[in-house]
């Protein structure tokens, strides 16, 4: 799989081969994660008690 973003948030048709690349907002949630930028269950708790 790539990791180059799609840009539209789905991937692509694989029709030329090569292997679907990976939406945009992965790649960011990825980046994420690698820079310890997540919420907590309380944070997640919270927001779904609003």
């Amino acid at each position: 799989m790539s990791l180059h973003p799609t840009g539209d948030d789905r991937e692509d048709d694989a029709e030329d081969g090569e292997r679907p690349k990976v939406p945009e907002g992965v790649v960011r949630g990825i980046e994420d994660i690698v820079e310890g930028r997540t919420a907590s269950a309380e944070d997640l708790e919270s927001l779904l008690k609003y």
